[in-house]
């Protein structure tokens, strides 16, 4: 049996969609304490523009996440974030599965620069992984400084999810 990776990001993204859609633009744009100074539009704009260096990179068939664009309108705006994700599913749908070349590098002048062989896949599943992540963070603010309900899934990852399920915490 093979998992849809496709799926599964268009997924992650669409329950980040959901999250944004009933969220008051206020408290998306909104400094935290809980987040260190930053915002939950913040980390949407983080997840997304990881997903959009995929999809800019895919057709040169090489991505360099440190390259993303940095756009603040998809933290100021729900509505760009939410344009956004419907532009990253619709894409996801129709990518076909090929070779990539990842690209990056540790070093501050960015001097030497890494490349290593990857594929659509290994790096959606990146995505999820990171998405997830900061999804987790935007649940602590979400949660505890504005008193949101979500989902007890948004932002645990599917291993957690798995382990969860076989035991029962008091």
């Amino acid at each position: 049996m093979s998992i849809n990776i496709r799926a599964v990001a268009s997924g992650t993204l669409s329950q980040l969609a959901d999250f944004i859609t009933v969220v008051d633009n206020q408290h998306y744009t909104a400094k935290s304490e809980l987040l260190l100074g930053s915002t939950i539009g913040q980390h949407v704009r983080h997840i997304l523009e990881f997903y959009s260096c995929l999809k800019e990179g895919y057709a040169m068939q090489k991505v360099n996440y440190d390259l993303r664009k940095r756009d603040l309108a998809i933290e100021e705006d729900k509505m760009v974030a939410l344009h956004l994700i419907a532009e990253l599913v619709k894409w996801m749908e129709t990518a076909k599965p090929i070779p990539l070349m990842l690209e990056g590098s540790y070093e501050a002048d960015e001097k030497e620069i890494f490349s290593i062989l990857s594929h659509l896949e290994r790096e959606l599943v990146y995505n999820i992984e990171h998405g997830i992540h900061h999804m987790a963070i935007i649940k602590i603010a979400a949660i505890n400084s504005y008193a949101y309900e979500l989902p007890a899934d948004f932002g645990v990852a599917s291993s957690t999810l798995k382990h969860r399920s076989q035991y029962v915490y008091s």
